[in-house]
């Protein structure tokens, strides 16, 4: 029993975390604009991504490619 009380614990930290992070990504994107610059720029690294020209890593493979595991 404690044992779950424990883990409860943790995802309810682990969840107010997430929801600080989430709030000020909102806040960013609240107080700043994207450009026309901003936004091609954006559409050309989804192009390149989608099309090969650009390496996409999953965490753990980029984890494993800076020796971080």
């Amino acid at each position: 029993m404690n044992e779950v009380v424990e883990i409860l614990k943790r995802i309810e930290n682990k969840l107010e975390e997430m929801d600080k992070r989430l709030r000020r990504i909102e806040e960013f994107f609240e107080e700043e604009e994207l450009t026309e610059e901003d936004l091609r720029e954006i559409e050309e690294i989804v192009e390149a991504c989608k099309s090969g020209r650009m390496k996409v890593y999953t965490l753990e493979e980029a984890k494993k490619e800076l020796g971080l595991e």
